[in-house]
């Protein structure tokens, strides 16, 4: 009969522990574990801001509505209300103000006489 053998380990002569045989690289590792990996956070620093994108985008809107207004002053589309009595009126009122500061500002950048400065009489030449 064959008897049981108890005294058999094929473990070897140095004590093994387990986890390192769990973490241990298989046969087809090609790179070490990294040991040291950051924990995830909230609020990524490495992330870009958009903050740039907005503020130019904010201003070119602006822009263009000042751009607006103006042609919109310029061309007899808004007209100036005397005076403004309800909020309808007052409303349009601020942005025909808007439009002749850029109808105005447009002037003096082509040159243009005004309307303010057309009538006003022009000043007389010294000679030195």
């Amino acid at each position: 009969m064959i008897s049981s053998v108890s005294g058999i380990s094929f473990r070897g002569d140095a004590p093994v522990n387990s986890a390192d045989l769990i973490n241990s690289p298989g046969k087809y590792a090609t790179a070490a574990p990294k040991a040291d990996i950051p924990a995830d956070t909230y609020g990524d620093k490495n992330k870009k801001s958009h903050k740039g994108g907005v503020i130019a985008t904010v201003v070119a809107l602006l822009a263009a509505a000042y751009i607006g207004l103006g042609v919109a002053v310029h061309k007899g589309k808004l007209n100036k209300i005397d005076n403004p009595e309800g909020f309808t009126q007052k409303f349009k009122q601020f942005f025909y103000s808007i439009g002749e500061s850029a109808d105005s500002l447009w002037g003096k950048i082509r040159n243009r006489k005004t309307k303010e400065t057309s009538d006003a009489p022009k000043p007389k030449k010294t000679e030195a």
